[in-house]
C-alpha cells in the first residue's frame, strides 16, 4: 500500500523513484522495504492497481485509487493500531542476560541515537513543508512525538534499572504511578 500511495502522491514516476524515496526515508520501516519495491510494483501492475507506460512511468489506476481509499478508511484493523516496531523495547524483555553496566550502556547509547533521530525528524518536517507535503508534515509529527516518548520512557526506566524498585507485591502498580499522566 505504501508503494501504491507513493505512486499516487508522486506519480507519474518510475518504480526506481519510489524505491529511491523509500531507501532515503528517515523511517527504518520504509528503508527496509525499499528492496521489495520492484516486486511490489509488479504485483500492483498485475492486479490492475498501477499502470506502467512505455517510458516505464507508473500511475495509479482508478482501481488503485479505490484500493488506497479502502486502506485509508475505517475500520482500521487492530493489528494496524497495535503495531509499533520498537526494537529497543523488545530488547528490554531480555535485559536479565546482561549485567548492570551493559544495561546502562545500552540505554545511554539508545538515548543518544534517539536524540539524533529526533533532530533529523525535526528537519524533515521543514523538508516536507518545502515540497508542499502537508500530510507528510502531520505524519512526521507523529514520529517526533513517538521519539520524544521513547526518550522519556528510557530516561524513566534508566533510573529503575540503576536503582531497581522493591519487587514486593504491588510493585508494578508503583511503577505505573511513576509514569507521567497522559
Amino acid at each position: 500500500m505504501t508503494v501504491l500511495g507513493l505512486a499516487w502522491l508522486r506519480g507519474p514516476c518510475t518504480i526506481y523513484a519510489i524505491m529511491k524515496e523509500l531507501s532515503m526515508s528517515a523511517s527504518s520501516y520504509h528503508k527496509s522495504r525499499a528492496g521489495t519495491t520492484y516486486a511490489a510494483a509488479k504485483r500492483l501492475i498485475s492486479a490492475g492497481l498501477l499502470a506502467q507506460s512505455d517510458d516505464e512511468a507508473v500511475t495509479i489506476t482508478a482501481a488503485g485509487i479505490v484500493g488506497l481509499k479502502n486502506w485509508l478508511t475505517p475500520p482500521i484493523p487492530v493489528a494496524d493500531i497495535a503495531h509499533s516496531a520498537d526494537l529497543i523495547r523488545l530488547r528490554f524483555f531480555f535485559f536479565g542476560v546482561i549485567d548492570l553496566d551493559q544495561r546502562l550502556a545500552f540505554i545511554d547509547n539508545s538515548l543518544d541515537g534517539l536524540r539524533t533521530f529526533l533532530e533529523k525528524c525535526e528537519v524533515l518536517v521543514h523538508e516536507n513543508e518545502a515540497i508542499g507535503d502537508y500530510f507528510g508534515v502531520l505524519a512526521t509529527l507523529s514520529t517526533i512525538l513517538e521519539t520524544r516518548a521513547r526518550i522519556e520512557w528510557l530516561t524513566i526506566v534508566r533510573e529503575w534499572v540503576q536503582n531497581p524498585l522493591a519487587q514486593e507485591k504491588g510493585w508494578a502498580e508503583a511503577a505505573l504511578r511513576g509514569l507521567p499522566k497522559a
